[in-house]
């Protein structure tokens, strides 16, 4: 296949684009790559995760997550969301030892943040 084995960037698309955009910079407090008007792509290891206004004035968020942002120590990730008075789920297990918990921004998208495989 001429696809190569590599994601190169992630996208999410917002309804109310300006206030969640800000909620993403308080939350996660990554390197912005690059922010022009109705643009604001994070600069990530491994790809980008882009921030995008959507062009329509609804959307239905999928009832899952589509990608998970690493971390260490499930722990602490899950009381720094709670200190920052993030919607976030309890700690659970996944396979392969993993453990994870779902939180969501402003507009009801599901993320997660989880540890990966042992």
């Amino acid at each position: 296949m001429l696809v190569k084995n590599k994601i190169n960037n992630c996208f999410i698309h917002l309804v109310d684009f300006k206030s969640s955009k800000e909620w993403y910079k308080r939350v996660f407090g990554f390197k912005v790559k690059s922010e022009e008007g109705e643009f604001l792509e994070f600069d990530l290891e491994g790809t980008t995760l882009i921030l995008l206004p959507a062009q329509v004035k609804e959307l239905t968020p999928l009832p899952y997550s589509v990608f998970f942002f690493e971390t260490d120590d499930i722990d602490q990730t899950y009381q720094q969301l709670v200190d920052m008075e993030v919607d976030v789920d309890d700690i659970r297990d996944f396979p392969e030892g993993m453990k994870g918990c779902h939180f969501y921004d402003p507009e009801g998208n599901i993320l997660l943040a989880c540890t990966t495989p042992n």
